[in-house]
């Protein structure tokens, strides 16, 4: 059992370590680029980049994951691109239109593009990406975007006309994102051999270790905010899957990799702070690192225990001590950097040990034992908490000192993400980490609305006509200061509801050696690799 007195008192000693920190072990300079140029970036030279989790797929139409989308990214290409103050550009399309009702739209299509094995880029090739993601059976994110799907036809060879059941007011925005990537109609796995367009080719994939993405020398259609116009500057990437912490931040302190994400914190800081390694950060927009909380499973069944759960966490202190700063903390299921966020709602739970404690003893939860742990007819007030420790092991723990000291019993069970989804899928947990980058809120229909409780990742289970219809209107709405108050209704329910736990807002943090230049982040927090060189 975590004492968090102890981990209390650890912040004191932490901020110790921090201030008489004055040196560290320097890195091995990375791999020396092949060309330098004296006036601009240099090219050539291979980035290692450590990842916490491995993709599942890379299949654009299939994945899901945080670690997909940032490998996807770099070797497919979009219809439409989005600029990193979110403004919508040309990508595979050169243009495009709608009608008024937001339920068809026509793309003029590049005539110059040809994919990683020399097939062209048409119309065709649209038709049957799109084909592809209507053929998937299992969730992804790809679904989500087609929803309302009604017919894709090839007007001509570079134009294509796209209709839906239902107004689609972010179908531009959603062809942006790495989901909806356009392979070769060639290809015949993707999941293991992704073809696409973009600026790197796939190379090679070694399960559990790495997957090696090379220059595209051709690529020469690079959206018109890119800072590199042209061909990759970096000659190989290779994304390691080092899924703890130390692993990671000892890659980077032994020179085996020049960036990594999501370093500890506490180890981190001091490296940062006397210039060993440089950081990148961005708070990005969507939904928060959060607890969903099953509404089905005992005892969170109950909102008492659902809402005490709530006050028991102490948010801002979490951060401090897990994060060492570098997090914020969290208090609503979208982050405040997100079009629609409510305040309204974020202020609806306060930490509040001695609230949480009094709404438990009313529920009939006491510790009728003197061990601290709340009984009620002859059973534990037990909580099972699968987590994923690349995500969670900074917080996990303390996450769960909070939520003994109210008097639960917390069983974390690690997992990888595959395991992760199986087992909420299933309802077999109380409590499940979510959090979703996105610039619009209509993440929150993915994983809240009652639609997506079987085979989707609606983990709370939850079931209300009422949020149900809210966040299907906002999925419809064209006006966006209607859609704003929509979303500000969902917040509000699912609050009140006390669906969700906030922990920390998903400020991405990036840990690199001073050699990694031109590092630039997307609207969502990931980085264009494709910007990226190497200085010697």
């Amino acid at each position: 059992m975590i004492n968090l007195l102890r981990l209390r008192l650890h912040l004191v000693a932490l901020f110790a370590v921090l201030l008489l920190a004055a040196c560290a072990p320097a890195a091995t300079p990375p791999t020396a680029p092949q060309e330098t140029s004296p006036t601009g970036p240099m090219t050539g030279g291979a980035l290692v980049f450590g990842l916490a989790t491995e993709p599942v797929t890379l299949d654009p139409a299939a994945a899901f994951y945080i670690a997909e989308r940032l490998v996807l990214m770099n070797i497919f290409d979009t219809l439409v691109t989005m600029a990193p103050d979110g403004s919508l550009h040309p990508g595979l399309a050169t243009e495009w239109t709608s009608n008024d009702d937001g339920t068809e739209f026509t793309f003029t299509l590049r005539q110059d593009v040809t994919f990683h094995d020399g097939e062209a880029f048409n119309a065709d090739a649209v038709l049957n990406a799109f084909d592809r993601v209507l053929a998937v059976t299992d969730f992804s994110a790809a679904q989500t975007v087609l929803a309302d799907f009604a017919d894709a036809v090839a007007v001509d060879e570079y134009t294509v006309t796209v209709t839906f059941g239902a107004a689609k007011p972010r179908f531009l925005e959603d062809l942006s994102q790495p989901w909806m990537g356009i392979p070769s109609p060639a290809a015949e796995d993707l999941a293991q051999n992704p073809i696409g367009s973009g600026p790197f080719v796939f190379e090679e994939w070694a399960p559990q270790d790495y997957i090696t993405v090379s220059r595209n020398p051709d690529y020469a259609w690079a959206p018109e905010f890119a800072t590199n116009e042209n061909a990759a500057l970096l000659d190989e990437v290779t994304f390691r899957f080092l899924p703890d912490q130390a692993s990671r931040l000892s890659a980077i302190e032994s020179g085996e990799a020049q960036v990594v994400e999501d370093p500890a914190a506490q180890e981190a800081s001091p490296l940062i702070a006397d210039g060993t390694f440089n950081v990148e950060t961005f708070t990005a927009p969507g939904m928060p690192s959060h607890m969903m909380i099953n509404t089905e499973l005992a005892p969170t069944d109950d909102l008492a225990v659902r809402q005490a759960m709530i006050h028991a966490v102490n948010q801002e202190e979490l951060v401090t001590v897990a994060f060492a700063g570098l997090q914020s903390a969290s208090h609503n299921v979208l982050s405040p950097s997100t079009f629609g966020y409510s305040a309204d709602a974020a202020a609806l739970y306060q930490p509040d040990l001695a609230q949480a404690q009094t709404l438990l003893e009313e529920a009939g939860w006491v510790d009728s034992d003197g061990d601290g742990i709340r009984q009620k007819d002859g059973e534990n007030l037990r909580i099972a908490y699968p987590a994923i420790p690349a995500y969670e092991s900074a917080f996990m723990e303390l996450l769960a000192a909070y939520l003994t000291e109210a008097g639960f019993e917390v069983e974390i069970m690690t997992m990888d993400d595959a395991g992760i989804f199986e087992f909420a899928g299933a309802g077999n947990h109380n409590i499940v980490n979510m959090g979703w980058t996105s610039s619009d809120p209509g993440v929150l229909n993915i994983v809240y609305n009652s639609a997506n409780i079987d085979g989707g990742s609606a983990f709370t289970r939850f079931r209300s006509e009422e949020l149900d219809s809210v966040l299907n209107a906002a999925g419809s709405e064209l006006d966006r200061d209607a859609r704003a108050d929509l979303y500000a209704q969902a917040q509000q329910i699912i609050m009140e509801n006390a669906l969700a736990l906030p922990v920390h807002n998903y400020d991405r943090v990036m840990l690199m050696t001073p050699a990694v230049q031109g590092w630039r982040f997307d609207a969502e927090g990931y980085p264009y690799l494709q910007e990226v060189w190497l200085a010697q």
